[in-house]
């Protein structure tokens, strides 16, 4: 999934820039036209245009091969002082030129197939850590799911960006496991939960470790999101056996969300108030 998306931001476009090129070189060919019909010499204003405009599009081409061969072909032409003498002489030349990178433009954003990103998952898509800076800061090795997650919901991929929150989960199960001495060798949901509820119901507060008492608050608010988390997850993922596995692949995008925002809330809390080990 990971090389996909990655791909698809590589290869992003902005339709706005075609379309403000498309209209420059259309601008361009009819004052070309009217200096070929006059009789006139191209103007040097016209010229500095059309570098400015190429050098705009050639940044939105890379996925276009042969519209960014012609521009650069053009561009290289501009430079030369011979070539320049002969279209302000004959004009057609450069009308022509224009032609070919229009064309070649046309021809392969009609090859390619371009999907549209509802304007409300764009905040997804750009910027995936959004919300999640101080879980990732605490626990880097969360990142490249987060990343993940959220470009996936974006992409309307519900059942990889439910996958993807879990994987993030499991990192801060296995954390917090570790902070309340979890000694099951396979620390995970069912083993981080049962000891939870061992630290915040069964034991009373006089007989907890003075660690579990100076932040019985943050274990009872653990013990609240697990539950909330449980309660996100029912009768989607099974949390049996110490593991996070999907039970379907059919999410929407309520339901998605509901788990991604569930998740989120408990890696910001368990980063920001888990106490950290003395240094």
């Amino acid at each position: 999934m990971q090389g996909i998306i990655n791909l698809l931001d590589i290869l992003r476009a902005h339709a706005e820039e075609y379309c403000i090129a498309s209209h420059l070189f259309t601008s361009i060919r009819t004052t070309l036209d009217n200096c070929i019909a006059n009789g006139v010499q191209i103007p040097n204003t016209l010229i500095e245009g059309l570098r400015v405009s190429l050098n705009n599009l050639a940044k939105h081409c890379e996925h276009l091969p042969m519209t960014s061969f012609s521009i650069l072909k053009l561009l290289g032409l501009l430079s030369k002082e011979d070539t320049l003498r002969l279209w302000v002489q004959s004009p057609t030349f450069l009308a022509d030129s224009i032609s070919e990178v229009q064309s070649r433009l046309e021809d392969e954003l009609r090859l390619n197939l371009f999907f549209k990103l509802p304007q409300d998952r764009k905040k997804f898509f750009v910027e995936p850590l959004h919300g999640w800076e101080e879980a990732v800061d605490r626990f880097p090795e969360t990142i490249s799911n987060v990343e993940e997650m959220s470009k996936c919901f974006a992409l309307s991929r519900y059942a990889a960006a439910v996958y993807h929150a879990c994987q993030a989960i499991e990192v801060g199960l296995i954390q917090l496991g570790i902070f309340i001495g979890v000694n099951d060798p396979k620390s995970g949901w069912t083993a981080v939960t049962k000891r939870l509820e061992t630290i915040v119901v069964k034991t009373k507060h006089e007989d907890l470790e003075q660690k579990y008492k100076d932040c019985r608050l943050f274990l009872e608010q653990m013990h609240g999101l697990v539950e909330a988390l449980k309660s996100a997850w029912r009768n989607k993922i099974d949390h049996a056996q110490g593991r996070l596995i999907l039970m379907a692949v059919d999410f929407t995008p309520d339901i998605a969300e509901e788990i991604i925002i569930a998740s989120r809330s408990f890696m910001r809390r368990l980063a920001t108030e888990m106490p950290k080990k003395p240094t």
